[in-house]
């Protein structure tokens, strides 16, 4: 009964990390930048492998639980943040999806090294060594992430437009046209004009439904990532199988193969998140693991073994294609600048407290329910695909101005208190260099060249490919030097095709 507890408490103490993680780094990435904050959570990492790598006692291994996850936290709320700003829009849902794909990969590499029939590192004197590898990738990071720019919604915001056109450049290629990097630079701070430049907090966003709305729904999908049981079936999946009659050692292949499927699907999700859309990703996904935890539930109570492992592989393909991939961008698809952090913190708050749940609750449940634990998460992930049904609205190529206008849309009920106003600022003036080739000679630093040679390195050029695309031009040009000076669009012309726009006169 002990060991049940305390080995409970350092499984979830990786949740509760994890919310405290969430609470503080979306405010640390608005006062020092998306890219510091990222590279501040690799101190937890070091002091966390070694507190479980060599652990005094369970006090130990439990604080080190929390401090790797506090590190995890903080990455998973500004990661997301940092790869939606810097993304062209076309290809925002696949560069977002390459999150939930390196996290499949730490857990597939994590549970082959500790598995003893593969006989790498899963036995008794080497495991400890297995937290050489998170200390390896986090001291990569160190050595790549300082030669990256940061993001451009937080370098307008803190330093301009020019310095945010350079990062920009940076982020497209040098051959990207100038009135492509300026069209993008001004959709930002049209952005910020009209939702204002100071952080929302929640008496702002509780009087406004366009800014409520997406933020509970954010919420509403981080929690299908956790309450779909997706953790209870990587956590604990070696041990479901040993219950179900599987002997240990295949068991843990068992999972190991599992984990592999994650990762594998995860990149076909990848192509298909920027075609088929969110919602329709999120809907066919959580009803697959409906289905699939239905005949797991009646494979465990009549002892088919093959039939539940063959429904677990179901289930983490269906959750590959929708809540895996999603629910880590979706907050910053869903909200404006200005409520990202917060939306970021409450939405990825209830993904950890949630996770911190079920990873204390699950084998308490798997003790008294047995075979029929997982018929809890048939019903719960049927309720979260009606929810997503009815209220998540599809974000693919969507502004956010757009999808605020989706929630302004239905009017308020007569007992509903007036939603606030946001009034229209005319843009700021944008100083701006009389070309690109002035931004080139300040961007070409020691560091600027260490992270283009990264980026052109092997294996690394389909990435720069993806980066290095340009957006079409969102406006016509006011001359042939581009947008010589901003223009004045409410929402709706900024969001028009070009062509349409082209055919209505702009307000200087």
């Amino acid at each position: 009964m002990h060991f049940n507890v305390m080995w409970s408490l350092a499984v979830s103490g990786f949740a509760i990390g994890g919310f405290l993680g969430t609470l503080a780094f979306p405010a640390l990435a608005s006062r020092i930048g998306r890219k510091w904050a990222i590279l501040s959570t690799t101190c937890f990492c070091y002091a966390s492998c070694y507190m479980i790598a060599f652990p005094a006692g369970w006090w130990a291994l439990i604080l080190g639980r929390v401090l790797v996850g506090i590190g995890a936290g903080g990455a998973c709320a500004t990661v997301p943040m940092y790869v939606s700003e810097i993304a062209p829009l076309e290809t925002r849902g696949t560069l977002g999806t390459v999150h939930q794909l390196m996290i499949t990969i730490g857990i597939v590499t994590a549970q082959a090294l500790s598995t003893s029939k593969l006989h790498l590192l899963g036995d008794d004197r080497l495991w400890n060594r297995i937290l050489l590898v998170p200390c390896a990738c986090t001291t990569i990071l160190l050595l790549v992430l300082p030669g990256c720019e940061d993001s451009p919604v937080y370098l307008l915001q803190t330093k301009g437009a020019a310095r945010a056109a350079k990062a920009l450049w940076w982020f497209r290629g040098k051959s990207t046209a100038e009135d492509k990097i300026w069209a993008e630079i001004f959709g930002i701070e049209l952005e910020l004009s009209h939702c204002g430049s100071e952080t929302a907090g929640f008496r702002e966003i509780a009087r406004d439904r366009r800014l409520w709305g997406p933020v509970l729904v954010g919420i509403g999908v981080n929690l299908s990532m956790q309450v779909s049981g997706i953790d209870a079936v990587l956590y604990y999946s070696t041990r479901v199988l040993e219950d179900a009659g599987v002997p240990l050692e295949w068991a843990q292949v068992y999972t190991v193969l599992i984990s592999s499927m994650n990762v594998l699907v995860t990149i076909p999700a990848m192509m298909l998140m920027d075609k088929a859309g969110r919602k329709v990703l999120q809907i066919y996904g959580l009803g697959g693991m409906c289905l699939a935890y239905t005949v797991m539930t009646w494979s465990l109570v009549r002892g088919h073994h093959l039939v539940t492992v063959g429904a677990m592989f179901v289930l983490v393909v269906c959750y590959a294609f929708g809540p895996g991939c999603i629910a880590w961008f979706i907050v910053a698809e869903l909200t404006p600048v200005h409520v990202r952090p917060f939306a970021t913190t409450v939405g990825l708050g209830a993904n950890w407290l949630a996770n911190f749940a079920v990873a204390l609750t699950f084998p308490h449940i798997l003790a008294a329910m047995h075979s029929w634990t997982f018929g809890i998460f048939a019903v719960l992930t049927l309720l979260l695909t009606l929810f997503t049904v009815v209220c998540l609205p599809e974000t693919h190529g969507r502004t956010a101005a757009e999808i605020a206008e989706h929630y302004s849309s239905s009017a308020p009920s007569p007992g509903d208190a007036p939603a606030a106003t946001v009034e229209p600022c005319t843009p700021m003036k944008m100083p701006r260099p009389a070309s690109m080739a002035s931004l080139a000679s300040t961007a070409d630093t020691p560091e600027g060249h260490a992270a283009g040679f990264l980026l052109r390195a092997p294996g690394m050029e389909h990435c720069a490919w993806i980066l290095g695309r340009a957006w079409s031009p969102l406006f016509p040009s006011k001359s042939s030097g581009g947008l010589a000076a901003p223009l004045l669009l409410n929402e709706t012309e900024f969001s028009m095709p070009p062509s349409e726009n082209q055919s209505r006169k702009a307000m200087p």
